[in-house]
């Protein structure tokens, strides 16, 4: 039995009058950060809520950040429990996948699994009223349901890519055999995608990572409900399928991130302490003048390829702010002069960034991104056009929805080969870069059309979660059923 000494809380955890609400996030940035926010927009919402994040130590840190004022102004602040990490050799503190180098990366990202005995103590022993865990956490609900205990998953991808994933986990596409596949069995237009852009786990060849995908997707549909960081005006008919079709109840209330851009302080220091020289650096670009290139936290470029995007951004002539991260030795692939040459033109940042302010400011025009979850959901709220570089994981999806589906933004390369595993990717040339980096920045050129899609579509993402607003409507109508079948102790 674990004792009050193992998982150390904040003062006053326990407090009979509130619903204690226990959160669970995958240890990484992005999971962290949004989930962490919903948890301050549940403790904002309901004064009977008491949400608590339940963290590894290490990541205490990103939640406390996140947080920021908002926390000790609230009548009821969301607290923070922890259980130990995994041992996996790794130096001590070191917990969070996109912190450090790539390898501690994947192997934290390897552990994942090795989680659940410390979660299972935590339940076991605190006895929340509800339980919301990250997808990447399926087992959570297994151990919720044997207490009686109401279990919904929250998840930072969207509604377009949950519903890809189930399809293809049907149709099992094989890279050998075929180099696109048309996706059976989603609403809207039709989907055809290169087999390299698609996520490895639903290929053939990999039969045990899809096995974990399959049982994530039937205990989806069995768990209480899912909590979705997305809004119904960037893809509507796949909410709607999602909430008809697969999960017992859907509740779409992003993006979350508009939930922490009134507070100065959490704005800043949303996700760790950033970089803030680069606002002063923006406040002096005319407005809408400069573009934004970051491509998140666990992105990892080869140094030929930052190479050619340092010299294809000095080529464009544009205006720049470029984030840097998970570099493990950042000075080799900058070319010679480089810094020089570029002058107040550009400005790099080297690790972590305040991103959802720099979006808001007025001197940015345009954002290069790899499409990461967040990334897309930030750039939307801020009604800003985004040229599209995706990577690896679920970022080609995200580019769909976007790109083919949406209409807001625009690919920054059409004319190679792109791939989810790095050395299957062809070098994307500066020329390419440069050309595509200058003729997006015009926003009476070819992608006036993109430009005006962005800035209605943020108007709808801004609003989603105001008074009346669609997201709004859908954490209303999630904290109702939950205190229901809190008050029931129902678990479906």
């Amino acid at each position: 039995m674990a004792s009050s000494n193992d998982f150390p809380i904040n003062s006053n955890n326990v407090n009979t009058k509130k619903w204690r609400v226990f959160l669970f996030p995958f240890f990484a940035r992005g999971h962290l950060i949004p989930m962490t926010d919903f948890a301050n927009l549940l403790s904002t919402s309901h004064p009977d809520i008491e949400p608590t994040m339940v963290v590894t130590p290490g990541n205490t840190k990103f939640i406390t950040s996140s947080l920021g004022k908002s926390n000790s102004s609230t009548q009821q602040p969301v607290q923070i429990l922890t259980y130990p990490f995994p041992s996996i050799g790794l130096k001590p503190g070191v917990e969070t996948v996109g912190v450090g180098k790539s390898a501690e990366s994947s192997a934290i990202d390897g552990a994942f699994h090795m989680a659940r005995p410390g979660q299972e103590q935590v339940i076991q022993h605190y006895k929340p009223d509800a339980v919301i865990a990250d997808m990447k956490f399926p087992w959570i609900a297994a151990i919720a349901a044997e207490l009686r205990i109401p279990c919904l998953f929250f998840t930072c991808s969207g509604s377009f890519p949950i519903l890809l994933y189930r399809c293809l986990s049907r149709m099992r596409p094989n890279a050998g055999l075929h180099d696109h596949v048309t996706v059976l069995g989603l609403p809207g237009p039709e989907i055809r995608m290169p087999v390299l852009e698609l996520p490895p786990f639903v290929l053939a060849e990999e039969d045990n990572y899809a096995q974990y995908v399959e049982c994530m997707m039937k205990t989806l549909a069995d768990v209480f409900g899912v909590v979705v960081n997305t809004f119904r005006g960037l893809e509507l008919k796949y909410c709607e399928e999602l909430e008809n079709t697969v999960a017992r109840r859907a509740y779409f209330v992003g993006p979350v991130s508009v939930s922490c851009a009134m507070d100065e302080h959490s704005i800043l220091d949303r996700g760790g302490e950033g970089e803030t020289g680069c606002l002063r650096w923006l406040d002096n670009k005319e407005e809408r003048s400069v573009v934004l290139v970051s491509f998140g936290s666990q992105s990892y470029f080869r140094s030929m390829q930052l190479h050619e995007l340092a010299m294809g951004l000095e080529e464009s002539e544009q205006n720049f702010l470029w984030v840097v991260r998970g570099v493990d030795q950042p000075e080799e692939w900058m070319p010679e002069g480089w810094e020089e040459r570029i002058g107040n033109r550009g400005s790099v940042v080297r690790g972590w960034a305040p991103q959802v302010a720099i979006l808001a400011h007025a001197a940015i025009g345009a954002f290069v991104t790899h499409c990461g979850r967040n990334s897309i959901l930030e750039g939307t709220a801020a009604g800003l056009p985004m040229l599209t570089w995706p990577l690896a994981h679920d970022q080609f999806i995200n580019e769909k929805l976007l790109v083919d589906v949406v209409g807001c933004d625009a690919r920054l390369w059409e004319g190679g080969k792109r791939s989810t595993t790095d050395m299957k990717s062809e070098l994307v040339p500066r020329t390419v870069i440069a050309q595509a980096v200058s003729r997006f920045m015009e926003p009476k050129g070819e992608y006036s059309s993109v430009h005006c899609k962005a800035r209605e579509l943020g108007v709808v993402a801004r609003s989603a979660l105001a008074k009346g607003g669609s997201s709004a409507s859908d954490l209303s109508g999630l904290i109702s059923d939950l205190i229901n079948a809190m008050q029931s102790k129902t678990c479906q």
